[in-house]
């Protein structure tokens, strides 16, 4: 029987056209508020936000002012619980902001009640998040929300193999990757997104941020919010612009091949079953951690 949902991905503004910091904060809260109705009213069961949805300046701001911390609960979360509750949706909506005193890159689960179902606190924040105060999550839960278990990978985290395959074995079925990547170039990251779904052999949803028409070029964040089937295949992509991608996908449909068994049978079984920790124990040894 086919166990479908409809997963979208919100590509908020990166650039906002407010005079002051002020101004571009009500701005980003118009924004998510405007997109993530689209989400509803196409009856999503899920929505996902680019990572620092709540920053009018995208994390590109190098003034450690402009990183302000948005406490979870707070405007942001209350504004996306009542859209939530309208829509009768899950929303993943990514933030500054501080829980329960430890300040970071979150995700926050919000379910269709619009009650906080969960928050995912960034595993690998890089040098310049860490010195403006963020802290490192030291878990990688999954969550299992009315209609899909989900595990989040944030940005850096999609740079680490074992994160994915972490959350496989957890039980995900499905990955969602917010970020802002921009500089690294687009086959550094298209490969990267693809791979994880291909390692797993579980779709991956992607939220970054877009441009008006016209105003996209290389070294700006890529946008291509969307949707990666099991086998690396690209099932949406918004590309540059700025809007709301969707796309039903049925997580009781597999992508079978030939993989480890005799027989055709599910990747992600075949790459579990074909697993042997025993040989990858370096990767746990804090020993080789260098830098």
């Amino acid at each position: 029987m086919a166990r479908v949902i409809r997963v979208s991905c919100v590509q908020l503004p990166a650039v906002l056209t407010g005079k002051t910091p002020r101004e571009k904060s009500r701005e980003v809260l118009r924004a998510v508020r405007r997109l993530v109705r689209v989400a509803g009213e196409r009856r999503s069961d899920l929505v996902l936000l680019g990572e620092y949805a709540n920053l009018w300046h995208r994390s590109t701001s190098s003034a450690k002012k402009d990183y302000i911390a948005e406490p979870i609960p707070g405007a942001f979360t209350r504004a996306a619980a009542a859209l939530a509750r309208t829509y009768r949706m899950n929303i993943a909506l990514p933030l500054l902001g501080t829980y329960r005193g430890t300040t970071g890159s979150y995700v926050t689960l919000i379910d269709r009640k619009g009650t906080l179902a969960g928050t995912y606190l960034k595993s690998h924040p890089i040098q310049s998040e860490q010195e403006l105060g963020m802290r490192a999550g030291n878990e990688l839960p999954v969550f299992a929300l009315d209609c899909v278990r989900v595990g989040v990978m944030t940005c850096m985290d999609i740079e680490y193999p074992e994160v994915a395959q972490v959350l496989m074995l957890k039980g995900a079925e499905l990955l969602l990757f917010p970020h802002v990547q921009a500089g690294w170039g687009e086959p550094d990251w298209e490969i990267r997104y693809r791979a994880r779904a291909i390692d797993t052999g579980l779709y991956l949803a992607s939220a970054c941020y877009g441009y008006d028409e016209g105003e996209w070029s290389p070294g700006k964040m890529l946008g291509r919010s969307g949707i990666v089937g099991r086998d690396g295949l690209l099932l949406a992509d918004m590309g540059r612009t700025v809007g709301v991608v969707t796309r039903d996908i049925d997580l009781d449909e597999q992508r079978v091949t030939q993989f480890f068994f005799n027989t055709k049978l599910p990747r992600t079984k075949g790459v579990t079953a074909s697993r042997r920790p025993e040989l990858y124990r370096l990767l746990a040894d804090s020993t080789t951690k260098k830098g």
